[in-house]
């Protein structure tokens, strides 16, 4: 799992849960490590509204929202019992993002709640979801399934909060100091 930034630098999840920040002109040093997840990390997204502002996932069950000078997350996400297999944030609303698990799709809104996804979908009989990725023209998502099919999920109908960058960084502290 590798995830690229403009500024020279880069993310790679361990199967470890590690999450190791390094530079692209320096391949021999890890700049910084972010600890937190029990198991294997499976994704990692940067926020497209916030540079600062990343996701994580694992299969420990987990969703990690980190900001890139802190080593510990801001808030942690869990929804089932299940290992989580990709999370994309919203190319269009800065505090929400997706993430698939074997058996559904959820969206989590921030604006709504940092407990519950603000919507799910479940996977058809006997598939298996592993990726997804947001349409950037039209208001739905793609998820990408164990034998190599696709399904398009409609978010057209969603009661999903707008807003702008600095309005997710605003949220945090005050959605951190409520989280369980």
């Amino acid at each position: 799992m590798l995830l690229l930034q403009d500024s020279g630098w880069y993310l790679v999840g361990t199967c470890e849960g590690f999450i190791h920040k390094c530079s692209s002109s320096n391949n021999q040093q890890v700049l910084e490590t972010y600890r937190k997840h029990y198991y294997q990390v499976n994704a990692v997204a940067w926020s497209p509204f916030s540079p600062d502002l990343f996701l994580s996932c694992s299969s420990d069950w987990t969703i990690q929202l980190w900001h890139q000078n802190r080593f510990t997350p801001l808030l942690s996400f869990s929804s089932v019992k299940q290992p989580v297999y990709d999370v994309r944030w919203s190319p269009k609303q800065p505090a929400v993002f997706g993430a698939v698990n074997e058996d559904q799709l959820e969206i989590w809104d921030l604006n709504s709640s940092i407990v519950d996804p603000a919507a799910t979908f479940p996977a058809a009989p006997g598939v298996r979801m592993t990726s997804l990725l947001f349409g950037t023209e039209t208001d739905c998502v793609i998820v990408g399934d164990d034998v190599g099919q696709t399904t398009v999920y409609s978010l057209r109908n969603l009661n999903l909060h707008m807003g702008h960058g600095k309005q997710l960084e605003d949220l945090i502290p005050s959605a951190a100091s409520r989280q369980p």
